[in-house]
């Protein structure tokens, strides 16, 4: 093992194990979920899926940056700032409720835009309780929580399986018990003042949407710009093709995991920090990136010798995945690592401006290689993941060069609180 790897493996302290702990459990309740949605409902059903799930991760990332970020760096004892943050996680689940039903309603029976309505609204609010576990530092609640909803949505989906064939209601109604479950204990599981309701009166809700907007920004563009290109391959090559690659995504899905789950402990961590010196603060950026990027190329490596023996599991022998996506997402999850330590620290340094302008510019190049690449060369859809890799490597790059190493030269302090 290289030196700097081991370096940075021994010193990640007890509580980023914690988080990734409970990045495994929320990805194998997801992953369980995805493999059951591609057996049971092929490729062309389970394109259709992915893309609805890909909404709910959309919606997910926009209150995960508006509200659970800005939990994590402002002052959520402050009475005002708690208000605010209170009623903004109401509002926005009830309105991503009533926007999911109707724009589902144009495509689906209202029994089905009933049931992603409600699981999109379940997955956004147990988020948010989760992210109140990692901002009072409990990473080992997380495992905890998200192993109980995994269990309450399996045992709803055995159920289902012994009475008759599963269907997309079906696998929408296990997710949204799950959530359900997960987040109800999530609470349970908090400090009690955490749990305490905040006195009426006015909130301030400048302070929360000035920081928490950019971040919910920033986390919007990911899973934007991956639905986006979800869409391209719709047009190109029809829903069994998004469910080709949505499965070939599934079957490497542990080096998503593991950049994810690192990825929760370093905001907080960061947070937590602030008053670190840049410099050391960048060396752990560093430490983590490496990390990162090491376990997603063994995945990769782990991909390519296990697809033939293994991939029809994942298939049900319905359609076969491809061995170039596969890797390719170990490729664009190899991206995500490069970026994330490094777009994280600087939004905790304030920076979260020039992060969101990064993030769209590399996005923005990821998704026209996509458009450019699939369309007009007329390449397989197959190569859409490593394409969509380029951006991110490209933002990593200018996030740590730009942002962070100027600060790490003159070693400069973060400010002591994070302006809105």
């Amino acid at each position: 093992m290289p030196s700097r790897l081991r370096s940075g493996l021994s010193r990640l302290p007890l509580q980023a194990f914690g988080a990734l702990a409970g990045q495994a459990t929320l990805a194998l309740s997801s992953f369980v979920l995805q493999v059951g949605a591609s057996r049971e409902l092929g490729a062309a059903g389970f394109g259709t899926f992915a893309l609805m799930f890909g909404v709910i991760v959309m919606a997910t990332a926009l209150t995960t940056g508006l509200v659970g970020d800005s939990l994590t760096v402002l002052d959520r004892q402050a009475a005002p700032v708690r208000t605010a943050l209170f009623r903004l996680g109401w509002v926005l689940g009830a309105a991503l409720c009533l926007t999911g039903f109707v724009l589902a309603r144009g495509q689906f029976s209202a029994v089905t835009a009933a049931l992603f309505a409600v699981a999109l609204t379940a997955f956004v609010w147990a988020d948010l309780g989760r992210r109140l576990l990692m901002a009072n530092l409990r990473f080992w609640s997380l495992p905890v929580v998200d192993s109980v909803g995994f269990l309450a949505m399996l045992v709803f989906l055995l159920g289902s399986r012994l009475v008759g064939a599963l269907g997309l209601d079906h696998f929408l109604a296990g997710l949204a018990i799950g959530q359900v479950v997960a987040g109800l204990l999530a609470l349970a599981r908090l400090p009690a003042a955490e749990r305490r309701l905040p006195r009426r009166g006015r909130g301030d809700w400048g302070a929360v949407v000035r920081y928490g907007s950019w971040r919910a920004l920033q986390q919007f563009v990911r899973p934007t710009t991956l639905n986006a290109a979800r869409w391209v391959v719709l047009v190109l090559g029809g829903a069994a093709a998004v469910g080709e690659l949505e499965a070939a995504r599934v079957f490497v899905a542990p080096a998503m995991l593991l950049v994810q789950g690192f990825g929760s402990y370093l905001f907080s961590s960061y947070a937590a920090d602030r008053a670190q010196g840049a410099r050391a603060l960048l060396a752990r950026a560093d430490r983590a990136a490496t990390v990162m990027l090491a376990g997603s190329v063994a995945v990769g490596v782990a991909a390519a010798l296990l697809l033939p023996r293994v991939g029809s599991l994942l298939t049900a022998d319905r359609y076969q995945l491809s061995l170039v996506a596969a890797l390719g997402w170990a490729c664009y999850a190899a991206s995500c690592a490069a970026v994330l330590p490094y777009g994280s620290l600087a939004a905790v340094r304030g920076k979260q401006h020039w992060v969101l302008l990064i993030r769209v510019a590399d996005s923005a190049l990821a998704l026209a290689l996509v458009g450019v690449v699939l369309m007009a060369a007329n390449v397989g859809t197959h190569w859409m993941p490593w394409l969509l890799s380029v951006g991110s490597f490209a933002g990593g790059l200018l996030c740590r060069q730009v942002l962070l190493r100027p600060d790490a030269r003159t070693g400069a302090a973060a400010p002591a609180k994070v302006s809105a």
